[in-house]
């Protein structure tokens, strides 16, 4: 298996967030989740943040349009939990 390194540069102020994210990270994890990030924004780890900002102006789209009822099919329970793909996501992001 070849590897390849790639190096980049961060700006103390402009990425802050990053930088923080990544001191938080145990040092031998950094690179797998850089990767992890990098796939997800590639569209290859399921829902993006980008994928739930457009869900979210959409609704504000419809509700700006007139208020919309919706009666689900079936009853919501407690123990529906989100998809494994967007748990994994959110805590890349360190939220």
């Amino acid at each position: 298996m070849a590897t390849m390194t790639v190096c980049f540069t961060l700006d103390s102020d402009k990425d802050r967030d990053l930088i923080r994210w990544m001191d938080n990270l145990p040092k031998r994890k950094r690179s797998e989740a850089i990767r992890e990030a990098l796939h997800i924004h590639l569209g290859q780890g399921g829902v993006t943040l980008g994928d739930v900002y457009q869900a979210i102006k959409e609704l504000e789209r419809k509700l700006d349009a007139g208020m919309v009822m919706v009666t689900p099919s079936e009853p919501i329970s407690d123990d529906q939990n989100e998809p494994s793909e967007a748990a994994a996501a959110l805590d890349a992001l360190g939220l």
